[in-house]
Order: structure tokens, then C-alpha cells, then sequence
């Protein structure tokens, strides 16, 4: 069995080795195709005013104290998640083979298909990409629902910039349910390909990673956590989330509160009401409302602070300030 001490080595080399990793947002790969985009702005829109090295990385959003917590966060969220809940983890294997098992016996089985396998890996590719993608939405409409929920879901929330690591400062029991919701719906959607074209099922794949996650990610997706505005259009938002329509997602003014909560798509937003289309280059101030954040700028803070106000939204307790704020109150 592998000691404490290597489990939290291993974890603080982890947010370093994704970057090698394709099936990581911040796969090194993914990070240069979000450069080129934003390159392309740059050259369209500003570059008669700033350098390119400036405007892709101005030191008052990479270096800001926000940023510098979502640096921080990215390596103790890897030693919180290695120590507490790597045994929780499970495969959408076990889910598809339970889902084929129960159809099998409630149906019977299937006689085998005849289907072309390049037609049922496409149908497969789809129909995962779109499960994943809905089960994050859900999930996410909860986070913004659910005042326990939600209590976690602020720590996203709360960055005043945003850098494409912001997409790891998420609260880890947020992470956690996103991830099972995600692995859940599409281990039933495998679990019923399984059953309709009995044998092996995968989808299309690039390095290991779905094709469509891997072209959505190479195409720019980190710059929804950017200073970078790229917004598609009236039309194709109703589609897809471009990084305007996240950004927007971010704002603490009133108008955009809530909206455009999709991963990938913005299907379940227009079909669920919290769709927002950008109208040209809008004005956005990241963060929470004054009142709003619920934690401090410390790691240890960021990390229990949400912890516990969702454990007081949950019990029905009022939440009291911390011991040590209570204490610099009373200087």
C-alpha cells in the first residue's frame, strides 16, 4: 500500500503532470489552441493598442490575488481528493453493466446487431457527449438551486478574474458530486448500447480522450475562464457556450445572475430558461455581490469555510464567523 507521504507527493505532482495529460482541460495542447484564438483577437481587435505578450498575459489578472488562490487551490484540492476521496471514485463500467443486466432481464437479450460498428461508435460518441453534458448542466442548475449547494458552489463563483486554472477552483465535494453525475449518465447511456449491440461499446477517441471533448477543448474552451471575449453569434448561442456566454455566466450584476449554466451546450439553457445571448462586447465585473463571498483568501478557508456554511444551510443552524475573524473584529 502506498504511504501517506507518496500519496501526497504523487497529488502535488499531479496538477503539473495534467499538463502532459490529454484527458485534462489544461492539457498543454488545449492551452496553445485557446492561444491561438486569442491571438486571433488580439490581431483583429487590439493590437495597434498593447503587445501580444500582454494582452494574452496582463500581470493584473495572472498575478492577481485571486489567481494566485486558484494556484494554490489547484495543488491542495489534488491532496484533498487523493487522501479523502479517491476511494469514493467510481467507473461508469460498473453502471452500464448493471443497466445492461437490468434490461437484459427485463427485455430479454437482444440478438446481435448487424449495425455498422463505425454507425454505433458515432451513435455511441453522440449520445455520451450529450449525457455528460446534460448531467453536468443538472447538476450545475442544483449548485445555483440548492442553497447547500450553492454554499460550495460560491467558492467558483467568487474569483474576480478569471485565468483558464480557474476552472479547477471549484469546491472538492462540488467536484465530486459533478464528476459521479457526469460518470452516472453516461455509464446508462452505455449500459443501453450495451444492450442493443451486444459486444465491446466505445466511442470515437483522440489520444485516449472522447473525439468530441478533445475538438470542444482544443477549440478554445478555456477561454470561457479568460479575459479573452469571443462570442459566436445569436444563433450558434443557442447551441454551443461560447466564452462570452460563460464570462457573462461569472458576473456579478444583476441581469446575468444564473444564467448559461451549460458545460458545452447551450441547448439546456435555452430548453431550461437560464439562457443568456450576449449583445456585443458587455461590460462584466467577476465575483460575488458585496455580502456574497463566504470564505477568506486562504486555502484552509476557501477550502472549509464552504464545507461548513453548507452544513448550516443543511442542519438549519445559523452560521457564526469564525473564531479568528471574530477575534480581528474585536481589535
Amino acid at each position: 500500500m502506498k504511504s501517506t507521504l507518496l500519496t501526497i507527493v504523487d497529488a502535488l505532482w499531479a496538477p503539473i503532470a495534467a499538463l502532459g495529460k490529454p484527458e485534462s482541460r489544461v492539457y498543454f495542447v488545449f492551452l496553445l489552441g485557446a492561444g491561438v484564438l486569442a491571438a486571433a483577437v488580439w490581431a483583429l481587435r487590439t493590437r495597434r493598442r498593447t503587445s501580444l505578450p500582454a494582452f494574452l498575459f496582463p500581470k493584473q489578472i495572472w498575478l492577481h490575488p485571486s489567481a494566485l488562490l486558484d494556484y494554490r487551490l489547484l495543488f491542495a484540492r489534488s491532496v484533498v481528493r487523493a487522501l479523502l476521496f479517491a476511494p469514493l471514485a467510481f467507473s461508469s463500467l460498473v453502471v452500464a453493466v448493471g443497466v445492461s443486466a437490468w434490461l437484459g432481464a427485463a427485455l430479454g437479450a437482444r440478438p446481435r446487431s448487424t449495425t455498422d460498428p463505425v454507425i454505433v461508435i458515432a451513435l455511441f460518441t453522440v449520445a455520451a457527449f450529450l449525457a455528460d453534458d446534460f448531467a453536468r448542466y443538472v447538476t450545475h442548475r442544483l449548485a445555483h438551486r440548492v442553497p447547500a449547494l450553492w454554499e460550495l458552489h460560491k467558492l467558483h463563483h467568487s474569483a474576480e478574474v478569471l485565468t483558464p486554472f480557474t476552472v479547477h477552483r471549484a469546491h472538492p465535494v462540488e467536484s465530486l458530486l459533478m464528476r459521479s453525475s457526469a460518470l452516472f449518465a453516461v455509464g446508462i447511456v452505455a449500459g443501453v448500447f450495451h444492450w442493443c449491440f451486444p459486444g465491446n461499446i466505445s466511442g470515437a477517441m483522440i489520444l485516449g480522450v472522447d473525439a468530441l471533448g478533445f475538438a470542444w477543448n482544443l477549440l478554445g474552451a478555456n477561454l470561457r475562464h479568460s479575459h479573452v471575449w469571443i462570442s459566436y453569434g445569436r444563433v450558434l448561442e443557442h447551441v454551443f457556450i461560447s466564452p462570452a456566454q460563460h464570462q457573462i455566466h461569472h458576473s456579478d450584476l444583476a441581469h446575468h445572475h444564473h444564467k448559461n449554466m451549460g458545460s458545452s451546450l447551450a441547448l439546456w439553457d435555452w430548453i431550461g430558461g437560464t439562457l443568456y445571448i450576449t449583445r456585443g462586447r458587455e461590460q462584466v465585473r467577476f465575483g460575488l455581490p458585496p455580502g456574497g463571498k463566504n470564505h477568506g483568501d486562504t486555502v484552509g478557508s476557501a477550502l472549509l469555510a464552504p464545507l461548513w456554511a453548507a452544513l448550516c444551510r443543511l442542519s438549519g443552524f445559523p452560521r457564526r464567523r469564525p473564531v479568528a475573524a471574530a477575534l480581528r473584529a474585536q481589535r
